[in-house]
């Protein structure tokens, strides 16, 4: 026996089981059982597991196992072969035989082990919502601890019990004692005596509805007569008794993503895996197969009776179709299984059990936790489901609310959806409820606004993510109601949110749904003057993201329709945003004049406001400005205007517009020629786009460091620099920023020699520059265009590109300095005649024509 499958085939003819029969007890299909015996294959990790479950391998030898089963260890390390599954040592059990192996509980069987032989733990309690898994993970539990306890493991089914004094005689039956009726001692005392002097683990299943009355103190009791009795029950909340230990099962871990090859290392896609080959023999999953199994996962949140009941399916839809049935609805989880108990064939059934153990103030603040989406703080239970500390807890000891590390609660989502059900029911309560929760949340991110611009920043955009799904709910459901008042107030948290975490697609088309609701609503030039401050607001935070993306006309549109708007309304706090935003965009795309114009009328309204955050802003763009357009013949005077607006920020204490200053700071020292000082405020840049986690910001960063490596020739390292700030913009979506980065890098890589790259490069960053009308990134372009044909028969030609790039008012100073650097160089080779031949080109063809030229002319050549 030399290999692993050879030794798991003998294990298989020991057990005296077809290859069918034990692949189904391993938790395979019969075809990779065969490969695994054959050699062709080696099992997973999680197959591996799996087997051993199925082999009832030892717990302190299953690393072992798995790691030879992988080939990480010589097949000497197992036993030669299994012992038969009936052992020489007889135990006394009652213990129901299940169809299959546990699956993905191995952890926790562990940690209930482990427990259980902990002298203090005499009660220990398994606590969950419906479904979970409870039953299924304690008897795994206590079948592998027979071995602990002489007098046997038993289990103690007490689901059809409907009074807690019948918990003495179905514990007598299940462990074997018949009352004597002969004797004066009544039952219990009976039962208290017979177990008196047993070593025994009794599993007490099922008691949750059992905790509405007196009498559950019996267990207390029957320990307290039983010195070396354990008790490990199940219930969907915990006993409430001295002494209880409490371990809440969770969901089985589900995927966040799957791996393209559709690997399958995860415990509640195995669990779907298997039984769904059970429902359909013939079911073969296909790589397509596995993101929607995956979403059955996710959508159920690893609630293990939630998967069975999906997985049924298989033979009637597909996967894709069973995800979206759950979604429509919990009634799609049931089935029609004659063996399976009646309040496990659906999960509203389920659910519908713990329901009707509530008392009717829990019930009604169950129903209003369903308007929260994504879990809730305390204080919100508090003022949208008007939950009390005592019935919140309530909720939490049966089950039905969890509450996490972090001290938030939520509803599991098969849960949540029960309520809701139950909650349309009652639409006059539930549109109450739903409009304090979107008056609740849209006013706290209003709020947040101040904190967002200070040194809270950072826990404030966390706080703020994590409460996104309850923003989008009651967003949705303000703009459904014509509540734009409430959103309005949330514009300037809404623009540094999305802006910060690159959200752009998303966050226009729900800035542009919200002002299609209000013009069908009140027209597109609303009388009431709260609509139009609210459509003003819109427009123009829409209008950002719209820049963000390189949308350049559509965002110039909604900005001037924003201003014409905003202008007569006297709301400064408003209007400076437009006017600065537009001040921008005109940067970018080379009217440096109108954005000058622009920037100077937002700081003198942000002045007269006490504005200081727009403030700080519209100095910086005015700084900024004056370095890369050369507006100033003193570069000295506008650094240290960029040094002031830094320092500013800095006390402000905005991180993300501190790091912004930065990067801005760095173009002023590069123009100065204060390399070392450029590169270590892009550094601190880095650092602080990355604590905020500002993508943006951080891809500008690396921009900047490229920029300092190529300068100092480092052309390696400004590649690395490139490549990274050009992998976030793509990311991002940010075309103007692609473009740039992609000119800037093609300097680098034709520098380290690699031509015909570098001309590659060059041209995908023109073609886009072109595209979005992103004029001076396009001259740069060109510029570096003409770098690559300044060989000796393309001098002419370079030069005149150098010209036309030089001549353009939209050129940036950066650009310019390098182009004018080039033309010394050409001019010096040419004759005087060549170079008045050129300027003679250059001065007939336009901006416009020569980049078309030159665009064909690549494409022919390429």
């Amino acid at each position: 026996m030399d290999t692993f499958g050879e030794w798991l085939r003998q294990q298989r003819n020991q057990l005296k089981l077809t290859r069918e029969q034990f692949a189904e007890r391993v938790g395979c299909s019969v075809a990779l059982l065969r490969k695994i015996e054959d050699g062709e294959r080696r099992p997973s990790t999680q197959i591996a597991e799996l087997m051993a479950n199925g082999l009832n391998i030892p717990p302190a030898e299953r690393s072992t196992f798995v790691k030879v089963a992988r080939g990480e260890l010589n097949l000497e390390r197992l036993s030669p072969v299994l012992k038969p599954a009936a052992t020489s040592k007889i135990h006394r059990t009652n213990l129901p035989v299940l169809p299959t192996p546990l699956i993905g509980r191995e952890r926790e069987v562990e940690e209930l082990s482990q427990l259980l032989c902990d002298p203090q733990c005499r009660l220990l309690t398994l606590v969950g919502p419906g479904g979970m898994g409870k039953t299924r993970l304690a008897i795994e539990t206590v079948s592998r601890m027979q071995d602990v306890f002489t007098d046997g493991v038993y289990f103690v089914p007490l689901a059809s019990a409907n009074s807690t004094r019948l918990i003495v005689p179905v514990i007598a039956d299940s462990v074997g004692f018949a009352f004597h009726h002969a004797s004066h001692a009544d039952p219990k005392t009976q039962l208290f005596d017979y177990l008196k002097e047993k070593q025994a683990l009794l599993l007490i299943d099922n008691l949750e509805h059992l905790l509405t009355g007196p009498g559950i103190e019996v267990l207390s009791e029957l320990l307290a007569n039983a010195p070396q009795v354990k008790l490990l029950a199940t219930s969907r909340e915990s006993l409430g008794l001295l002494g209880e230990w409490v371990f809440e099962v969770q969901g089985l871990p589900v995927p966040e993503s799957i791996d393209a090859d559709g690997s399958v290392q995860n415990t509640s896609m195995e669990l779907f895996l298997q039984r769904a080959r059970r429902a359909d023999v013939r079911f073969n999953v296909s790589p397509g197969d596995y993101p929607s199994i995956a979403h059955i996962c996710q959508l159920v949140e690893g609630n293990a009776l939630g998967i069975e009941l999906a997985a049924g399916w298989v033979r009637t839809l597909s996967c894709d179709e069973i995800a979206k049935e759950i979604e429509r609805g919990l009634g799609f989880l049931s089935m029609s299984a004659r063996d399976v108990p009646a309040r496990h064939r659906s999960m509203r059934t389920v659910f519908d059990h713990s329901w009707k153990l509530l008392t009717e103030e829990e019930q009604r603040v169950l129903l209003r936790l369903s308007a929260f989406r994504g879990g809730f703080q305390r204080e919100a239970a508090e003022q949208v489901a008007e939950a009390t500390l005592a019935v919140l807890s309530n909720l939490v000891t049966k089950s039905l609310v969890r509450r996490g590390g972090t001290g938030r609660y939520g509803l599991h989502e098969l849960i949540r959806q029960f309520a809701a059900e139950q909650f349309a029911e009652r639409p006059d309560e539930q549109t109450a409820t739903q409009a304090r929760h979107s008056s609740y949340y849209l006013t706290y991110f209003g709020q947040a606004d101040g904190r967002l611009r200070s040194s809270a920043q950072r826990e404030t955009l966390a706080e703020l993510t994590t409460e996104m799904y309850n923003f989008r709910s009651a967003w949705d459901w303000a703009v459904t109601h014509g509540e734009f008042a409430l959103i309005e107030q949330t514009m300037r948290t809404f623009w540094m949110l999305y802006d910060t975490r690159g959200w752009y697609p998303q966050g226009f088309d729900t800035l542009r749904g919200a002002v299609e609701a209000l013009e069908a609503a009140h027209g597109q030039s609303p009388r009431d003057r709260t609509h139009r401050v609210a459509l003003g607001h819109l427009l123009s935070t829409a209008a950002w993201l719209a820049y963000r993306m390189a949308h350049y006309d559509q965002a110039q549109t909604m900005l001037e329709r924003s201003l014409e708007i905003l202008r007569p309304l006297d709301v400064p706090g408003v209007l400076v945003e437009p006017i600065n935003r537009l001040g921008m965009l005109m940067e970018v795309t080379g009217n440096y004049a109108r954005a000058s114009q622009l920037y100077s009328e937002g700081l003198e309204i942000a002045t007269a406001s006490g504005d200081r955050w727009y403030i700080a802003l519209c100095r910086t763009c005015l700084n900024e400005l004056a370095v890369i357009a050369d507006m100033t013949d003193k570069p000295e005077h506008a650094h240290e205007g960029l040094q002031t607006a830094v320092a500013e920020w800095r006390l402000i204490g905005d991180l993300r517009m501190t790091a912004f200053g930065l990067r801005l700071l760095s173009n002023s020292a590069f123009t100065l020629e204060r390399y070392d000082e450029a590169r270590a405020v892009l550094e601190e840049s880095v650092a602080l786009n990355s604590s905020v986690g500002d993508r943006w910001g951080l891809g500008s960063a690396y921009r900047g460091l490229g920029i300092i490596a190529q300068v100092l020739g480092q052309h390696q390292e400004a590649v690395v620099m490139f490549g990274k700030g050009l992998d976030t913009f793509t990311e991002l979506g940010g075309s103007w920023w692609v473009a740039r980065v992609l000119a800037d890098m093609s300097r680098s890589v034709f520098a380290l020699g690699n031509h015909a790259e570098a001309r590659r490069v060059w041209r995908e960053s023109l073609r886009i520059a072109t595209e979005i009308h992103a004029t001076p990134v396009a001259l740069e372009a060109l510029a570096c265009y003409a770098s690559l044909q300044a060989e000796p028969d393309d001098m002419e030609h370079a030069l005149e590109l150098l010209l036309i790039v030089l001549n353009h008012p939209a050129t940036v100073q950066e650009t310019r300095n390098r182009a004018a650097h080039l033309r010394i160089e050409l001019e010096a080779q040419l004759t005087s005649r060549q170079v008045e031949a050129a300027q003679v080109r250059a001065q007939a063809k336009t901006f416009e024509a020569i980049v078309e030229d030159v665009l064909k002319q690549s494409v022919l050549t390429a």
